[in-house]
């Protein structure tokens, strides 16, 4: 029998061990991860039982200056921000300021009445329908490059927009607009600016002296890690900052959201009714559950639940992760998008379940015989876009081919209409005959929901080019839109948008493979008078009258 002496010095070495093995895994990831010191690089935090026990980075946070991360480098959250503007409207809610089954137009008159009453927690968890300004402003033509957008401009160019993409809790598309109109809301029901009321009621209560909403994109901004993206061979430095806050717009360290990443995973933590309010899963006008929260996306991983939010952004990655069950966060930050901060995340988790018995996703056999899997194949487009996905059955396998991919992906039957990615199971195809949301196809990347109709295409369904040649104008949009012949193509150009080649496939509507769709409208003498644009999945209906 062993002592208890032998006992306690065992148990001492296997938590030594733990505690050494585990950091030099995750110093292994972050190495794999960051090829070269010299680019680049990323920044990561790991949160457990309450405590920062891991803090490391690789690669300059600034390669002008060839300045490395270090244990205090700010970072910008992207749309990992979302979750402080919801804890904002929680906050407002929990002191009866506000409902979030308000109408959003009690707060924003300027706002057009679509049909239906938008409520605040619409706008939480993406079922609102308001377009995505993000599209709008690029089928502005916008110089995402060289200029700022400010949240005025944002809430000017909504004011103009005369509809929406579906009815208020309908289904889920992600629009960052939403919560941009979240911050209007928080300003003008707190009477300060959202910078003003996030540090008086999150940041200095939480000691996180180092996050902030930004003010404008000239601020100077010490120790900060700069966006870089690849060119080619080189690195280049984007220079547009957005001072437009509320969807992204915030700024913060390793360490201020580690302790921030506490509200999650400590019962007892005094604002741990945020969590509660920010992790409330509504469910849709159908009944169906969502698995967007409220700034957050609340996600199954290898049995656990798991409260997570990204961002991305022109040469930048960041997430964060929660694992209330294992009291586990994970925080990190990329400067470079070719850096996948998502996937390091989740290599860093794998360490802590290695010995942890979860209930694995049950990948079942091909239940569906080859003429079943064939009634699936086919042509699906996005709806509001003209990004297809070809479906496919090569050697009794079900197959994915989007128009921006090269090689099928192979999926793997759940059931018999519920596929996964072979490589990814969280990537998900649910294929429908009742046209769940208008859409045949759902394909669901973690909670961020996609939603195809099949198609039939032909070769050459428009007749006579001529016909859509001229000058279009959006009210909504303020811009126009020249369309023009070269070579019997079809030719779109507008502001930093010159020569497009149109593409056709289905009668009077067309696509230039950038996820952007043009429907033209005829009258009564079958001449052509405008056309309809929809974009990326979360703008449909912009108008554009021909001159």
């Amino acid at each position: 029998m062993k002592s208890a002496l032998s006992i306690i010095l065992s148990v001492f070495v296997l938590s030594l061990w733990g505690q050494t093995t585990i950091p030099q895994s995750i110093d292994a990831i972050l190495s794999r991860a960051v090829a070269t010191e010299t680019g680049p690089g990323m920044t990561v935090g790991v949160v457990k039982d309450g405590q920062l026990i891991y803090h490391n980075s690789r690669g300059n946070m600034n390669l002008e200056y060839e300045l490395p991360f270090n244990d205090s480098t700010k970072f910008d959250l992207a749309s990992v921000t979302k979750q402080f503007t919801a804890t904002c409207i929680g906050i407002l809610a929990k002191e009866e300021l506000l409902s979030v089954k308000d109408d959003v137009r009690k707060y924003i008159p300027e706002l057009a009445f679509y049909g239906d009453t938008i409520r605040i927690k619409h706008l939480l968890n993406h079922t609102s329908g308001i377009r995505n300004h993000n599209v709008l402003l690029d089928l502005q033509g916008f110089d995402f490059d060289h200029r700022s957008y400010t949240n005025s401009m944002i809430e000017g160019l909504m004011f103009r927009q005369r509809g929406v993409n579906n009815a208020p809790g309908e289904k889920m598309l992600y629009s960052n607009t939403n919560y941009v109109l979240l911050a209007l809301v928080i300003e003008r029901v707190s009477g300060s600016s959202i910078q003003e009321f996030a540090e008086s009621e999150i940041f200095t209560p939480l000691k996180m002296t180092n996050t902030f909403y930004i003010r404008e994109s000239e601020s100077v901004i010490k120790n900060r890690a700069y966006p870089h993206y690849r060119s080619g061979s080189i690195y280049k430095q984007p220079k547009s900052l957005n001072p437009c806050v509320g969807a992204g717009g915030m700024i913060s360290t390793i360490a201020d959201l580690a302790k921030w990443s506490l509200v999650f995973t400590d019962s007892d933590h005094r604002l741990s009714y945020l969590k509660d309010f920010i992790t409330q899963l509504d469910t849709l006008n159908d009944g169906e559950h969502m698995k967007h929260a409220r700034g957050m996306f609340v996600s199954p991983y290898q049995g656990y639940n798991t409260f997570n939010h990204s961002g991305r952004g022109l040469g930048m990655r960041s997430q964060f992760i929660c694992v209330p069950d294992l009291n586990l966060s994970v925080i990190v930050f990329s400067n470079s998008e070719h850096l996948d901060a998502v996937d390091v995340s989740y290599q860093i988790i794998d360490l802590y379940l290695e010995d942890t018995q979860g209930d694995e996703i049950e990948i079942l056999p091909q239940r569906s015989s080859a003429p079943n899997l064939l009634q699936l194949v086919g042509s699906y487009q996005e709806l509001n876009s003209d990004m297809r996905m070809e479906i496919l059955v090569e050697n009794d396998t079900l197959k994915a081919l989007s128009s921006f991919g090269q090689t099928p992906v192979p999926l793997v039957s759940l059931s018999e209409t519920v596929f996964a990615r072979l490589d990814s199971d969280a990537v998900r195809y649910s294929f429908s005959n009742s046209t769940h949301a208008g859409a045949d196809l759902q394909v669901d990347f973690g909670g961020a929901i996609f939603y195809f109709e099949n198609i039939e295409l032909e070769e050459h369904p428009n007749q006579d080019l001529e016909d859509y040649v001229g000058e279009y104008y959006s009210t909504e949009l303020e811009v126009t839109y020249s369309i023009t012949m070269s070579d019997d193509q079809l030719m779109l150009s507008y502001p930093n948008n010159i020569g497009l080649a149109l593409r056709e496939g289905v009668h009077d509507t067309f696509g230039a493979n950038r996820r952007t769709k043009y429907t033209f409208n005829r009258n009564t003498e079958q001449e052509v008078i405008s056309f309809e644009v929809a974009s990326e999945g979360t703008v449909k209906g912009i108008l554009f009258e021909r001159l």
